[in-house]
């Protein structure tokens, strides 16, 4: 009888352990990953859907050799709701004010160099 009650409660205690990992896991959104080897003007984006109450975190990471990265947080009426600063490695983050699709832009120009941008949330 006691051997069935250790097996049950470890059986307990790994369930809420995977449930645990479930829930806090990381849902990434989207990414842009540019390298440029030779001069270059463009732009790359994504889209994603954010749900009010949402706290998106942001990361960017940049190696720019010449020339200039703008990052933009767009909503679906265009406006901006969140621009990134110019840094090598930039962590912040946003909080969702209301249900809407999102869209990140990364404008380059005559650049050459990497970067990435990376925006996710915890899924509870």
């Amino acid at each position: 009888m006691k051997r069935k009650i250790t097996i049950a409660i470890i059986l307990i205690v790994i369930a809420a352990a995977l449930l645990t990992l479930f829930c806090t896991r990381r849902k990434v959104y989207g990414n842009i990953n540019v390298n440029v080897q030779e001069e270059r003007t463009s732009s790359s984006d994504f889209s994603f859907t954010a749900d009010k109450g949402d706290r998106l975190k942001i990361s960017l990471r940049t190696h720019v050799k010449t020339g200039t990265v703008d990052v933009t947080i767009t909503d679906s009426k265009g406006k901006i709701v969140k621009e990134l600063d110019h840094a090598k490695a930039l962590e912040t983050y946003m909080d969702v004010e209301y249900d809407d699709t999102y869209t990140v832009t990364a404008v380059y120009t005559q650049f050459t160099g990497k970067f990435k941008i990376k925006v996710s949330t915890k899924r509870f």
